[in-house]
């Protein structure tokens, strides 16, 4: 079955396979006589959509496209199990976004309930106007009743905001997707800012005459970085999963950054969400490893072919990865097991798999026997999940870095924010403590 799996994987991550899903949506288009046209579902109390919502208007400028706005309020707990805790990250991680993409965003809670039901009902009353919808976010994070007030004097009724808004939640889930702040534009999802710059290569190549990128781009501009071993002696804790795609991502980059910087790189394996619990749904699972698929090709990072690890190979490689840390080679070991299942298609079940991985990192048929009998890795991965609620996150990849006292100095969830540990260590960006500890 997993081969099976792995096979479908292949299939749906591959760029013909994206090729032809892109031009059926074009030819489509054509033959109706439509516009290119972008869909944004955004969350009044997603500050990340908030942001989000601030740069479509660059967008519309720049290319000649149709923007179709559709408002949410909530998330299905099928695949946002503590959407408190994602909307509190939220919040945290857009003060830096903010303060590196030039847009405005105040570090503010989450608007309450009451306060975002407001503004959700202003914002339904003219639901093509995209300045009603940055006027009324902005104000609901602001905490600005008055604004709110004004805005209100010909908000739609109770009623009519939940027949629109269960449309809409509707529409998300039958494109495909479960969160606000992203963008659908021909069969293809973009999150937040930090996919514009591959949508904005998408329509780069359907609509001709466009007048040059004049978005930033995700990586902002480049840093003055320091020469290779020249940072303070910091703690780069980098929590991950085998099972996650993502986690293979920035297991490459936070090593690749340790070294540059000489950070001392700390490796927290955790088991994957479905196993502590957690759902991934199968369209949840499908988003992230098209998307995985397509950064990896954007950045020339090795990808396929795949082997879900799931259940006995995600313990063998726990099981392995504790025994070759405490000799000193888990770096190597990380690295070797992330390429085996994300590029190789190997299967972790299999005791050979196992051998070879073993053997690539110095250890041989006896000590892979050993490790595997050794159980001691459950209560490791325990302690690494209990420290990440403590620094407010939940999934992987995740990232904290700390200084010499062991504080926090920035934590980051995903690959993405890389660049925000890197600007930290530098000393580019002020500390920001764990949104836990925000008050």
């Amino acid at each position: 079955m997993s081969r099976i799996r792995s096979m479908l994987a292949g299939l749906i991550t591959s760029e013909s396979a994206g090729r032809l899903v892109r031009g059926r949506h074009e030819l489509a288009r054509r033959l109706r006589g439509e516009p290119h046209r972008v869909i944004f579902f955004h969350r009044v109390n997603d500050a990340w959509s908030a942001l989000l919502a601030q740069r479509l208007g660059d967008l519309t400028a720049v290319y000649d496209l149709q923007l179709d706005l559709r408002l949410i309020s909530t998330l299905p707990i099928d695949c946002v199990p503590d959407p408190q805790r994602l909307d509190d990250y939220a919040a945290y991680d857009a003060v830096r976004l903010a303060h590196a993409w030039g847009l405005e965003f105040d570090d503010r809670p989450v608007p309450d309930g009451a306060t975002s039901h407001l503004a959700d009902r202003i914002i339904l009353s003219r639901p093509a106007s995209l300045t009603q919808l940055q006027t009324a976010t902005a104000a609901a994070w602001r905490g600005d009743l008055d604004r709110l007030a004004v805005l209100a004097h010909d908000a739609i009724d109770e009623q009519e905001t939940g027949v629109r808004l269960a449309e809409n939640q509707r529409e998300l889930h039958r494109l495909g997707h479960y969160l606000g702040g992203m963008l659908w534009y021909q069969g293809e999802w973009f999150w937040g800012l930090d996919r514009l710059a591959l949508l904005e290569q998408r329509l780069r190549d359907r609509i001709p005459g466009h007048r040059g990128l004049t978005l930033q781009d995700s990586l902002f501009n480049p840093l003055e970085r320091r020469a290779a071993g020249s940072a303070l002696p910091l703690d780069l804790e980098f929590y991950f999963s085998f099972r996650s795609p993502y986690s293979y991502l920035g297991a490459i980059k936070a090593v690749a950054l340790a070294d540059r910087l000489g950070l001392n790189l700390q490796l927290r394996p955790l088991l994957p969400m479905v196993s502590r619990g957690i759902p991934v749904p199968g369209h949840k699972l499908r988003y992230i490893i098209r998307d995985v698929a397509r950064i990896a090709r954007a950045e020339g990072i090795a990808f396929g072919p795949i082997r879900d690890p799931l259940g006995k190979g995600v313990e063998n490689c726990l099981a392995l990865f504790h025994y070759a840390e405490e000799r000193g080679a888990g770096r190597e070991f990380l690295l070797a097991a992330m390429r085996a299942i994300w590029c190789e298609g190997a299967d972790l079940r299999s005791r050979a798999t196992l051998d070879r991985l073993g053997k690539r990192c110095g250890l041989g048929p006896a000590a892979t026997e050993g490790a595997l009998a050794d159980k001691r890795w459950r209560a490791r991965v325990e302690a690494n999940a209990a420290t990440l609620a403590v620094l407010g996150l939940w999934g992987v990849p995740g990232f904290c870095l700390r200084n010499v006292e062991g504080q926090p100095l920035s934590v980051a969830w995903g690959q993405d924010r890389l660049w925000a540990i890197e600007r930290a260590a530098l000393g580019v960006d002020v500390a920001m403590p764990p949104p836990r500890l925000v008050q």
